[in-house]
């Protein structure tokens, strides 16, 4: 029954189906989530709004209670058929908007290849960021206090100029963010290890225009960056 609900929403938000897997060797795809606290966390937060969206559906009926001289005739059927109005389009609300919550919670892809990395998420507005190696330039593992109470973090990956993605449809972007994972650190040691290897092996200098002095020198430098960021990111000053 919730599958079926859930698939019906789905096709009514139009969500795509899972992403394919980004430019790399088909035994390298790995596939990550987001932490079972993260759900948790959410769906908190979700009851939270719930509860205060139900006090402002039924505020409209404190003058039932506090007034000496009870509503009654008309003004009192008005008042009720209004709350009654409210009450199921809340109820209705409820059902979906928990449904959206599980759905954005099951929905979030994380990939990584042995080339490049693609992240998926959100089913009200759907949006994908591809990177390859290439452009990596720093991985940042951040946490606030809940976030650490929780066990949880976030790993963000941030690129040059966010012009790695060469598969048709694949947008591009400045930051990666693998949001609410439980093993922030083992997927950024995953990622500086492949960078690593994909880097030593001169992967993407294929088929690429000749370069002029400038634009060679600002890969030199751009090169130098990420390599200092990785080594940072094995041995991270602070982290929280």
């Amino acid at each position: 029954m919730v599958k079926a609900v859930e698939s019906k929403l789905l096709r009514w938000l139009r969500v795509p189906p899972e992403p394919a897997p980004p430019e790399g060797t088909p035994g390298s795809v790995l596939v990550f989530r987001a932490g079972r606290n993260y759900w948790r966390w959410r769906i908190l937060c979700w009851a939270l709004a719930q509860f205060g969206i139900l006090l402002l559906v039924l505020f409209p009926l404190l003058p039932l209670f506090t007034r000496k001289t009870p509503l009654a005739g008309f003004a009192l059927s008005a008042l009720l058929a209004t709350e009654a109005a409210l009450l199921l389009a809340y109820l209705i609300a409820l059902f979906l908007t928990y449904h959206a919550q599980r759905l954005d919670y099951e929905l979030r892809w994380y990939i990584v290849t042995d080339r490049s990395l693609r992240i998926r998420s959100g089913i009200w507005s759907v949006a994908e960021t591809t990177m390859t190696f290439a452009n990596i330039q720093d991985l940042r593992i951040t946490a606030g206090p809940l976030q650490s109470y929780l066990g949880l973090a976030d790993l963000e990956v941030s690129s040059a100029g966010g012009a790695g993605a060469k598969e048709p449809g694949a947008s591009t972007s400045h930051l990666a963010r693998f949001s609410g994972v439980d093993n922030a650190e083992a997927i950024r040691d995953l990622i500086i290890d492949r960078l690593k290897k994909y880097r030593d092996a001169g992967l993407g200098d294929q088929d690429e225009p000749e370069l002029s002095p400038e634009q060679s020198a600002q890969e030199l430098l751009a090169e130098a960056r990420a390599l200092r960021a990785a080594a940072e990111a094995h041995y991270p000053k602070t982290s929280s």
